[in-house]
């Protein structure tokens, strides 16, 4: 026997459309939104179409009298001679900080795996800097790096080092603005790839044990892998921090000396601040949010694909 297929579809009885989204039920969603909307709208998205209409003025801040400008302030930058150097110092702070950090995160974090006492109080020692403001950390290294009675120039010569301003010489002031910087972020680091470690199921590590690999070959060829999702998402924050560095810098060195250590935030904080040049300002402002935004997608589309996860 055949089955007839239908040729007409009159007479045929078609599902309603639902009319989804319609009616009082669909302004609930809405109301529970609001005030994060709100927030948003007041705080992020407000500032941000104020930061790009003053890009384009030559507004100074203070007077209520500014001209429209058009995109003359973007042009500027890529003749600016200081703002190159700060694009400079910032990518070398960046190259400064980040990778030690995820290095040295990435040992403490195998060696306080372990669950003992002292592995415990390691895990506060190196965490501490990290939940300590920014300014104290900065202050206590100016005093570490201090020439004449710092406790780096005392230890130099014992070890053979030359005793040096490391905060005043053009040379070695982003490698002393770096260097507490490492310090604060590690311990950060370290916690979330600690959270990662521990979830790694155990018999991974006990199959490659039995196979007769060492402790040094399972972290390269288990841990390692494993902690992709965590090292991925502390390189993209690091980035994002390194990129927007201010405080350490305004507080170790004031940009200096010679301008050796003005990153580009510090460079818009002068321009906005000290020489009132708020539209020049808000055009670097909006240049590093979409530097930040593109890298930070280039990582997402180029990392976030050949990351495993478990």
């Amino acid at each position: 026997m055949t089955a007839t297929v239908p040729t007409s579809t009159r007479g045929v009885r078609r599902p309603q459309r639902r009319t989804r989204g319609r009616g009082p039920a669909a302004v609930i969603p809405l109301l529970f939104l609001a005030p994060a909307l709100i927030l948003l709208a007041v705080f992020v998205f407000y500032p941000l179409a104020s930061a790009f209409f003053m890009s384009l003025t030559n507004w100074n801040g203070i007077s209520s009298n500014f001209d429209l400008v058009g995109v003359a302030n973007y042009l500027r930058l890529f003749v600016d001679p200081d703002f190159m150097r700060a694009a400079g110092a910032t990518l070398l702070y960046t190259a400064l900080t980040l990778p030690p950090s995820l290095v040295l995160a990435f040992f403490a974090a195998l060696a306080v795996a372990r669950h003992s006492r002292s592995s415990t109080v390691l895990r506060v020692s190196m965490a501490v800097p990290f939940v300590v403001s920014i300014a104290v950390v900065s202050a206590v290294w100016m005093w570490i790096l201090e020439p004449n009675f710092g406790l780096v120039n005392y230890l130099a010569p014992l070890v053979g080092l030359p005793q040096q301003n490391w905060l005043g010489d053009p040379n070695w002031a982003m490698f002393a603005v770096a260097i507490p910087s490492v310090w604060r972020q590690f311990g950060y680091f370290m916690l979330i790839l600690l959270a990662g470690i521990h979830s790694i199921d155990p018999a991974l590590h006990e199959a490659a044990r039995l196979d007769g690999a060492s402790s040094a070959q399972r972290a390269w060829h288990v841990t390692l892998p494993l902690l992709g999702p965590q090292l991925y998402f502390c390189l993209v924050l690091g980035v994002i921090d390194s990129f927007q560095v201010f405080a350490q810098v305004h507080i170790m060195t004031s940009g200096g000396p010679q301008n050796a250590t003005s990153v580009v935030v510090y460079e818009l904080y002068q321009q906005s601040f000290e020489f009132f040049n708020t539209g020049y300002a808000s055009a670097i402002a909006i240049v590093l949010l979409l530097v930040i935004g593109t890298v930070t997608f280039i990582q997402q589309r180029w990392l976030g694909s050949r990351v495993f996860y478990q």
